[in-house]
């Protein structure tokens, strides 16, 4: 299991290129809710998407990566 429950997560280059993803999941992000390693789909989440009502989304381990956090912009002159 490479997410833990909680995890943020959005689309990797891999789950972008798939055809069977809804176009609701390729912006936006996942919090993974649920693991089942014995599933076709493993990991569970709820994805929310702007324009989008949150929706259970179910994908494959290769189909996600973490989000990111944004670098702090720090200002030079003032450290």
């Amino acid at each position: 299991m490479k997410f833990k429950i909680g995890t943020i997560v959005e689309l990797s280059a891999a789950g972008r290129k798939r055809l069977h993803n809804p176009a609701r999941v390729f912006t936006g992000f996942g919090i993974i809710t649920d693991y089942r390693s014995n599933g076709a789909f493993p990991y569970k989440m709820m994805w929310y998407s702007k324009g989008w009502d949150p929706q259970d989304f179910s994908a494959k381990e290769y189909e996600l990566k973490k989000v990111k956090a944004p670098k702090s912009k720090k200002n030079k002159n003032n450290s």
